[in-house]
């Protein structure tokens, strides 16, 4: 059964990350699925108290935080959701539905149907952007706001110290784009994954395997993405509705596009705190967990 292999998963996780990741005899989580817009979202918890809901970026899913979930379950709710299409499931369909707006409106609705009241939400890059535009639509869902390394382009466009930086991205995503539009759905992946974790060619292949197989798992959904209708553009004045208080993190060694994004989110969004990881790139949450996860808890016990 399917809920059975992400259970596996999840463990093999926890076992292969090494001595970044502490696994308790009876830390087993809970695997749950929920039918939400119509389809089945597939969720992992543990812990109680206060929900703090985790939303994976590009080509992952719920296992990508593995690293953070004994840490926050000591204290909190632990919930980590895959969104449609991702994950190992059957899709619903072939695919037409995959937007940014599908992905929000599935994730307000998830919230919606926790019926837990406000929840701490944290979103990882395509995660964060996502998380961020819950936060506008729905701010009674949301107490707290943590995004790493949201990828809104756009609040860029306008800035003349940007313009390097998104030729630099515009450059290295063509190969990128010509391998999904190809249907090579494998090498856009490694070629995305290497660019944006910053660590020069080849880091896709010197993860841990256990995350490696997580991406290949969800490698079917990069052409998806590249074929799906852009987001709505997101502004600084939009940005500054968010209500709720947010902690924007960045690994210290980031690619500068990221690094930038970071720089104008806060000085945007009033109140906004900043905070760099050292000795990490845009997947901090992993490179770094123990930097990564003290950060995290120590914003989430103020607010």
């Amino acid at each position: 059964m399917l809920w059975r292999r992400t259970v596996w998963l999840v463990i093999v996780l926890a076992l292969s990350a090494g001595p970044t990741v502490q696994v308790w005899a009876d830390a087993s989580p809970r695997i749950r699925q929920m039918c939400v817009n119509g389809v089945d979202l597939f969720y992992c918890e543990q812990g109680t108290g206060t929900p703090v809901v985790f939303v994976h970026g590009a080509f992952s899913d719920l296992r990508y935080w593995e690293p953070q979930r004994l840490a926050v379950a000591r204290q909190y709710r632990f919930i980590a959701y895959t969104y449609r299409y991702h994950g190992t499931a059957l899709w619903p369909d072939d695919g037409q539905h995959y937007s940014s707006a599908t992905h929000a409106a599935d994730l307000g609705a998830f919230l919606r149907q926790l019926d837990s009241g406000s929840v701490h939400l944290v979103g990882l890059s395509m995660g964060g952007e996502l998380a961020t535009r819950v936060a506008l639509e729905h701010p009674d869902l949301v107490r707290s706001l943590t995004v790493l390394e949201p990828g809104f382009r756009t609040l860029l466009t306008d800035l003349p110290e940007a313009k390097s930086v998104l030729d630099e991205r515009s450059k290295a995503f063509e190969p990128i784009r010509t391998a999904a539009k190809a249907g090579d759905a494998l090498r856009a992946t490694k070629l995305m994954f290497d660019w944006v974790n910053n660590q020069g060619s080849g880091a896709f292949d010197r993860q841990p395997e256990a995350v490696r197989q997580m991406i290949l798992d969800n490698a079917r959904t990069v052409p998806l993405m590249f074929s799906a209708p852009p987001p709505p553009a997101i502004s600084c004045a939009t940005l500054s509705a968010v209500k709720a208080p947010i902690l924007v993190i960045r690994g210290a060694q980031t690619r500068r596009y990221y690094s930038l994004i970071a720089e104008v989110l806060v000085r945007c969004i009033p109140g906004s705190q900043l905070v760099t990881i050292p000795n990490a790139t845009h997947l901090m949450s992993h490179q770094n967990p123990v930097a990564f996860n003290e950060a995290l808890l120590q914003f989430l016990a103020r607010h």
